[in-house]
């Protein structure tokens, strides 16, 4: 496969959260020079770069893309950007809905104005959130968006990263940016926080501990769940052969009830933990909708990079728990 594109100088937005720090090691380990990351820690945190702390090759810039005035300068000289700057997690979402709009907007689109002045590729992680309820068996990326009404405040995120995929899309097709668009699903990974409403570390942490398993809405509702590690390797992959102006479904094909989850990850525990339900509209109030399904068509991504998910749930779920175990 051709990899041609020269990764010597990135741009992180977003590095210091759960995905960008485990992009800056996979850029760090494939021989990335120098990693700029912008961050204003909201749902980032420094902890998660202290095994570089040492590195002469990163600068961090602790502030929000908004709020920094030379960003066109910033970006030159530099061969890539990843944009992942977001609010991230339903619990988060729900509790800064205007603050994580305008940053999904807004900051986007500064990022993409860079972008273009600089001539810089560049890639934006979007979400599985943007298929809303879609009712089609297997979501692939011609797959119809069917969001919820506004009065549903949950799928603002979406409509907020629907924006964004407009934006970079519209360049691409001016002839002003080369954008690649990934929808990520459900990603896990050892250093994940739980306090954003993360499920998989939230469960795990609980039954770590022996303490109550609180799952909203029946537990039916099934996911499938990705190994971090495998979505940083198809950041790369992407970003080394150049595949512009697309769209790219990151996830598993493997489905899990979360009541399923809950038992499975007390077993790996060997838990006493209990399980209740909690209705959504107790815990969130009445501008919460939860899609039943979500199970992307990988396809389209396994072709482009010759790379399948490495991971089954099982697996995952065991590597997080001993992660847990030492750093909880």
């Amino acid at each position: 496969m051709n990899t041609k594109n020269n990764l010597n100088k990135v741009i992180i937005t977003g590095g210091a959260g759960f995905i960008g720090s485990n992009l800056v090691k996979k850029l760090l380990e494939n021989g990335t020079e120098k990693i700029l990351i912008i961050d204003d820690l909201s749902t980032g945190k420094l902890k998660n770069l202290e095994d570089f702390s040492n590195n002469k090759s990163i600068e961090i810039i602790k502030k929000r893309v908004e709020d920094i005035d030379n960003l066109n300068t910033m970006f030159e000289k530099f061969d890539f950007c990843f944009h992942l700057a977001a609010g991230v997690g339903v619990q988060y979402i729900m509790d800064n809905v205007s603050k994580a709009l305008l940053t999904n907007i807004e900051g986007t689109h500064i990022v993409i104005e860079a972008c273009k002045e600089n001539n810089i590729p560049l890639l934006i992680t979007s979400t599985s959130e943007v298929y809303g309820v879609s009712q089609d068996e297997v979501w692939t990326e011609e797959t119809k968006s069917l969001i919820g009404p506004p009065t549903k405040l949950r799928w603002s995120y979406a409509a907020s990263k629907l924006i964004d995929e407009f934006l970079a899309l519209s360049e691409f097709n001016d002839k002003k940016l080369n954008p690649i668009i990934v929808r990520l699903f459900n990603i896990i990974g050892p250093n994940q926080l739980s306090e954003f409403g993360m499920v998989v570390p939230k469960f795990i942490e609980a039954a770590l501990k022996n303490e109550t398993i609180v799952i909203h809405g029946t537990g039916d509702q099934t996911r499938s769940f990705t190994w971090v590690g495998d979505v940083v390797n198809y950041f790369y992959l992407l970003a080394k052969n150049e595949l512009y102006g697309e769209i790219y479904n990151i996830g598993q094909t493997e489905e899990i009830s979360i009541k399923d989850l809950a038992s499975l990850i007390i077993e790996k525990c060997n838990s006493s933990s209990k399980i209740i339900f909690k209705d959504h509209e107790e815990v969130y109030g009445n501008k919460f909708e939860d899609p039943m399904r979500r199970t992307p068509s990988i396809e389209k991504i396994v072709n482009a990079t010759n790379y399948e998910p490495s991971m089954t749930i099982q697996q995952m779920i065991e590597e997080i728990i001993k992660y847990k175990k030492i750093n909880l």
